[in-house]
């Protein structure tokens, strides 16, 4: 059994960074990719028993696309998702999903690689390294971009998992956050994560409050 975790970036010219973790929550395998191919290269000799990929999978309910002259309008009244709109209540900041998001070239790509990976037969979840940070080792997070947020989540990380040492010294964040997507999905097999939204909008999945598994 193994949990992979993708960091999606939004457009290939940038790297999107993949974290595999075993069965016992350890780092067996941490790399980037550029393009699809590529990804599912990858896919086709590893077989995770469970992907998170952090980025949106599923547009709002009544969205089939988030262009601004289309007619379709969002069947509920509020901002996104119900997913996102519970991370709001628990003072977690997130990009709603909408028609005016900032985000859409990284929605677009998320929802194309889930849809390929659900044919394929995998199993998906969408995740949020944010909220996995703010809910496993609290809300005093050190500025994202910043040296200081980076070794901060070095150390955090190193308490949780395993197999870290070879990947330290050029563990960039968004490796971190790809280690975290891998850790999110550890946990929900073990049980220790809640689902946010509703069904027909698809589930955001992130750690129960806290949660600590044994190291």
């Amino acid at each position: 059994m193994s949990f992979l975790g993708i960091d999606l970036s939004a457009s290939t010219k940038r790297p999107s960074y993949y974290a595999l973790l075993d069965e016992q929550n350890s780092l067996i395998h941490l790399d980037h990719f550029n393009t699809c191919d590529q990804l599912f290269s990858f896919l086709d000799t590893s077989r995770p028993s469970l992907i998170a990929i952090d980025a949106p999978l599923y547009l709002p309910l009544g969205l089939d696309c988030l262009d601004e002259a289309h007619s379709c309008s969002q069947t509920l009244e509020q901002k996104g998702r119900a997913a996102e709109q519970e991370l709001a209540r628990m003072h977690i900041g997130c990009f709603f999903t909408t028609k005016r998001s900032i985000i859409k070239t990284l929605i677009y790509r998320g929802l194309k690689i889930y849809r390929k990976l659900s044919e394929q037969g995998y199993e998906v979840v969408e995740v949020y390294p944010y909220a996995t940070k703010v809910l496993l080792f609290g809300d005093k997070l050190p500025p994202k971009n910043s040296a200081q947020g980076l070794t901060f989540l070095k150390e955090q990380l190193s308490k949780l998992i395993d197999g870290l040492d070879p990947y330290l010294d050029s563990l960039s964040h968004d490796g971190c956050d790809a280690i975290l997507a891998a850790h999110t999905a550890y946990l929900h097999q073990e049980n220790l994560t809640d689902q946010l939204g509703i069904a027909e909008e698809g589930y955001m999945v992130v750690p129960k409050l806290l949660a600590k598994v044994p190291h």
